[in-house]
């Protein structure tokens, strides 16, 4: 227990004041006691003429005044001897010094601001935000400065964490996902293509397989989130390919124990499946890691060489398979697919990994690389693993 912290409590400190009052009474009553005493029963001796008894009650009384001299001075010892070990008892002997009535009466105006902010920092809400700062403004004209500084210093810090829960709750009613200041919301403009045939004919089936004649190539421009972004024109829109990922439910999160360490054959399944529009894949075909005899890999020890690489491919209508942290501190290796990236990028010299626009293979998600706390490019080394080189990519062949 940090007595520190029960020290700047008026309940406390009114308790240690009493004591020390009834203690300072005691060290001054005793005595009185025994010298009132004394005197009586030599009072008493004197007019008996007792010699001997006259000796004994002198020598008694001797031994009572001095244990009276100690009880008074007592408080006086108790000093001296705390501050030869105060560095020992530091805390009480500042716990101590501390009760005195001008400290309670002090320590019980404030208690009000002081449960105000410790309420709002238990639950930090706009409304609790209001009530600390009220009960504050109250002491201000007679609190030490230091303290109403503290508690305003405390409501600052706890007013952040009520704006980011207020932030928090209108993202999660746009069924957005939160994360260090960033709201991530996917929406996409509407497609006027028509919707996907969710059936499909087996693994060669569906909206079949790649058409020449079906697919543009290029780029198309989409909005996500207020951003715009230019995505891959296949003949199966980005948009409609993830809303058929999430029905079929395509991705490792499905069943974590099967698919954990799946993320390349899903990230396969992904870019191929969008390249050709097959809507006839399940989860079964990230397992089987479909479409990757369709793709290449590329490594470099250049970022921005790699960047660079799926710049061209995206502009050419083409899907990009690219290595990413597995973790936040990025010690493992993850696979996503990249369909797309901001708009402002005008060149394949100035395109950043926080341009890109991806389809996660854990969750099928369509998000932006720009989000804090989201996904960034890795290398081989980056993650311990020298057989796994630079930065990695896969790309369409031919």
């Amino acid at each position: 227990m940090n007595l520190n912290n029960l020290c700047e409590t008026a309940g406390f400190l009114r308790t240690i004041l009493i004591l020390r009052y009834a203690f300072n009474l005691i060290c001054i009553a005793v005595p009185i006691i025994i010298i009132i005493t004394i005197i009586f029963k030599l009072g008493k001796v004197v007019v008996s003429g007792k010699e001997d008894e006259l000796k004994a009650t002198l020598t008694a009384s001797f031994k009572k005044v001095i244990a009276g001299l100690v009880i008074f001075l007592l408080p006086s010892i108790l000093t001296f001897t705390f501050s030869l070990v105060e560095e020992n008892f530091d805390e009480l002997t500042i716990c101590i010094n501390n009760a005195t009535p001008e400290n309670v009466k002090y320590y019980e105006t404030i208690s009000e601001a002081i449960t105000a902010v410790q309420s709002l920092e238990a639950s930090p809400t706009k409304s609790n935000v209001t009530r600390a700062q009220n009960a504050v403004a109250k002491i201000t004209s007679f609190a030490r400065e230091d303290d109403v500084v503290d508690l305003l210093t405390r409501i600052s810090r706890a007013e952040i964490k009520a704006n980011e829960n207020e932030l928090i709750q209108a993202c999660k009613a746009k069924n957005g996902h939160y994360e260090n200041g960033y709201c991530t919301v996917v929406e996409l403009e509407p497609n006027t293509r028509p919707e996907p045939n969710i059936g499909g004919n087996g693994n060669n089936g569906g909206n079949g397989s790649y058409n020449p004649s079906g697919s543009t190539g290029g780029m198309v421009d989409y909005n996500v989130s207020g951003t715009s972004f230019k995505v891959v024109n296949t003949s199966m829109s980005v948009n409609d390919y993830v809303k058929f990922i999430a029905s079929r439910q395509i991705a490792q999160n499905k069943d974590t124990s099967r698919y954990s360490d799946k993320c390349l054959g899903f990230a396969y399944t992904h870019a191929w499946g969008l390249y050709t529009a097959n809507t006839s894949y399940t989860a079964e075909d990230g397992l089987n890691y479909t479409g990757a005899g369709h793709f290449t890999t590329y490594i470099n020890d250049s970022k921005q060489d790699v960047l660079s690489k799926v710049y061209n491919e995206l502009i050419n209508g083409h899907p990009v398979i690219l290595q990413v942290n597995g973790n936040k501190a990025g010690t493992s290796r993850h696979f996503v697919t990249v369909v797309g990236f901001n708009s402002r990028v005008t060149s394949a010299s100035n395109i950043t990994e926080q341009d890109l626009l991806i389809i996660d293979s854990w969750d099928g998600r369509l998000e932006r690389m720009d989000t804090s706390g989201s996904r960034f490019m890795t290398s081989g080394r980056d993650c311990g693993k020298r057989d796994y080189s630079g930065y990695r990519i896969q790309y369409l062949k031919g």
